[in-house]
Parts: structure tokens; sequence; C-alpha cells
């Protein structure tokens, strides 16, 4: 059974796609920009404050199913900048006690304009 997952917190929803699902096994997060929960894009911020806010993003949809970051198993990063990849892995790896599979790919744009997107697939059992 498939369930559509909301949340309060994190970022608005733009376009066609929920923020994750679930099929009550493994959540899947839609690629989180670094938006915060006002609304405001961070277009401009360093790489790694919007590496912090894409990543509270995708806790607050974790938190949603009652879930954090210790759940996730895989982390797919689209990053504009290459060049930027040891400050990003820096911030990102603040957020895990213990550090998921991880793709990072190099992409030549973003949403809004953002520098950095990220998406996880998470597991409800440990």
């Amino acid at each position: 059974m498939r369930e559509i997952l909301t949340t309060e917190a994190g970022a608005g929803q733009v376009g066609n796609f929920n923020l994750g699902t679930s099929d009550g096994d493994l959540v899947f997060t839609a690629g989180q920009v670094p938006e915060t929960e006002d609304g405001e894009v961070l277009t401009d911020a360093p790489i790694e404050e919007q590496t912090h806010q894409c990543l509270r993003n995708i806790e607050a949809v974790l938190e949603s199913e009652g879930l954090s970051m210790e759940h996730v198993l895989k982390v797919n990063v689209y990053i504009v900048d290459i060049q930027h990849w040891e400050r990003f892995d820096e911030a990102y790896g603040e957020h895990f006690e213990e550090l998921p599979a991880r793709t990072t790919v190099g992409v030549t744009g973003l949403w809004g304009g953002v520098d950095v997107e990220i998406e996880a697939v998470a597991t409800a059992e440990l």
C-alpha cells in the first residue's frame, strides 16, 4: 500500500510531485532543495548552508513517519559545481552518525538556480 507523505515543517511543494512516498517499509523522499520553512530559497547561500537546509528538509519528511537520518539507506545528490564537493561533503557528514550509500552527480542546473538537491531512501526497519 502506497502512502503519500506530507509535513508541516520543511520546504513547500512546487510542482506536481509529493514530498515523499512510503510502502510501509521504505520511504522515498522527493529531491529537496535548500528552501526554508518560510519559503525562502537559499540561492545565494554558500554550498554548506544549502546542503544543511536540504538535509533539514529530508529530516522533516522522515520525522513525519517517525524516522530519523539513521534510517537512511541511500542518498542521491545533484550538485551544480562539483568543485564545491569537499565543502558540500563536510556539511553533509554532519547529519549522519553512520553514512548511507551515496551517489553524487554534477549537473548543469537545478530548480530555482540552487546549487544542490538531495533525495533519500530510508527504511522503517532497522
